[in-house]
């Protein structure tokens, strides 16, 4: 029984260390500012920000997480910044590496307009 809970622990403590690897290698998407938006096409509230932004003239990349690949990548970076990736809301926007869930349409504009998106 003590070889299976310290196997177990062994477990546990190398998937915690394996995940804070993975975490510490992401990069930003790109090496200049921009602004992604990652959410689903039957998203009320994706659709809602991106035609905030739209409306706005800022420039953004949508992506699709209903794409496993992309999926996969904004967990990535949502655990690196140590947000919880089993449950979060639609959209979730990267500005420039600074990962927001549900962000103000309004108050996104902003933060977009001062980095000249």
């Amino acid at each position: 029984m003590k070889k299976i809970l310290l196997l177990a622990a062994l477990l546990a403590l190398g998937h915690k260390g394996w995940t804070y690897y993975q975490a510490q290698n992401v990069q930003p998407r790109y090496a200049h500012d921009y602004l992604a938006v990652y959410g689903r096409d039957s998203c009320g509230y994706t659709q809602g920000t991106l035609q905030a932004l739209r409306q706005a003239g800022v420039r953004f990349e949508y992506l699709n997480i209903d794409d496993p690949a992309v999926a996969d990548g904004l967990h990535a970076r949502m655990t690196a910044q140590g947000i919880d990736t089993r449950h979060y809301l639609l959209p979730v926007v990267d500005l420039s590496d600074e990962i927001s869930v549900r962000p103000n349409n309004a108050e996104l504009v902003r933060a977009a307009r001062a980095q000249s998106l």
